[in-house]
């Protein structure tokens, strides 16, 4: 294979979240085929800066690297970008994207939706100017962006996907690691501040549950307790509003839970969450009561909702295929 670019600059929030996470495995990804792709961190403990057309980053306090370690991170130094670099930025740094006339490419990674500066969702005025740009490509993580991208009038955009934590796949293979549904306890886990008011609305209507159930919210974990919370849960209820395809729904069904996603943003498209539709809910489904009753079903018939949601699974185990192909299209030639 050959390189498409030079050289691949991916501008990373040094923040723990799902996003950095993808930065990381994308940079990763090009390296472990041959390319050149370093991260720059910025904020809190770093900051980029250009100068006389010398892209720096200082990130000597950076926390990033020794967090995403298994991903081998090559931190930015210094660089002057040229006609065969690409610079990757992710949503929130748009205005950066926008700068035209420039001697590098770019690109913008929709990581998500919603987190997006509202100026460039809402103001129509700066959302022309921003996607009639013919040379600034996009990126997709979740069919939710596909759709807003589409709906924009970008010029240019291609699927760039992300996958579920190896070590979760991993350890679902293992029987002795990974306890059947009908042998793990009444527990729910969630995230209490993920649609903390939608979450505090169902747990609050106790009348409604069935005896023992156990509450154990995802709260100051590190991702080992996190994965050992998820492989001991019959059932993960998440009650955010999905602004890109989150990473802890596929980690929780990966570890075996049976998997409730709140409707809305990427929780409500088929490509990204391929749910039954009973699965999935809204706000007025907890009003109601038919969360509630839905949620008793599945504890009192784990097996039964656990096999429905076999195709979810599945396609988890191959995402990193996938997300492989999308390197190699997107960033390599004769592949």
């Amino acid at each position: 294979m050959q390189k498409r670019y030079e050289d691949v600059v991916l501008f990373c929030p040094e923040v723990k979240t799902g996003g950095p996470e993808a930065l990381h495995q994308l940079a990763h990804q090009i390296n472990q085929h041959g390319g050149s792709a370093h991260l720059a961190y910025y904020a809190p403990f770093s900051r980029v800066e250009i100068e006389d057309g010398l892209l720096r980053c200082h990130a000597e306090a950076s926390p990033m690297p020794a967090q995403y370690a298994q991903y081998q991170p090559r931190p930015l130094t210094e660089l002057r970008p040229g006609p065969g670099t690409l610079l990757i930025f992710p949503e929130p740094l748009y205005h950066l994207a926008a700068v035209a006339g420039v001697r590098y490419q770019r690109a913008l990674w929709w990581l998500s939706v919603d987190n997006a500066p509202a100026a460039l969702l809402h103001n129509q005025v700066i959302q022309k100017q921003f996607f009639d740009d013919p040379e600034l490509m996009h990126f997709y993580q979740s069919d939710y962006a596909r759709h807003f991208l589409c709906a924009a009038g970008a010029s240019a955009y291609a699927p760039l996907s992300d996958y579920t934590d190896q070590d979760f796949i991993h350890q679902s293979l293992i029987p002795s690691a990974n306890p059947a549904i009908g042998a793990r306890p009444n527990r729910i886990c969630y995230f209490p501040n993920k649609g903390a008011a939608l979450a505090a609305a169902f747990i609050e209507a106790a009348d409604r549950f069935r005896c023992g159930i156990e509450f154990v919210p995802i709260k100051d974990m590190t991702k080992p307790q996190v994965r050992e919370c998820l492989f001991s849960t019959r059932l993960y209820i998440d009650f955010g509003n999905h602004p890109g395809k989150d990473r802890v729904p596929r980690e929780a069904a990966a570890a075996g839970a049976v998997l409730l996603l709140h409707q809305a943003g990427a929780g409500g498209h088929y490509l990204d969450h391929p749910l039954p539709r009973e699965y999935l809910f809204t706000a007025a489904d907890i009003g109601s009561g038919r969360l509630h009753g839905l949620v008793n079903d599945i504890l009192d018939n784990p097996e039964l909702h656990w096999e429905h949601q076999r195709v979810y699974r599945d396609g988890i185990l191959r995402e990193y295929e996938r997300f492989d192909l999308e390197t190699r299209t997107l960033f390599f030639t004769g592949c």
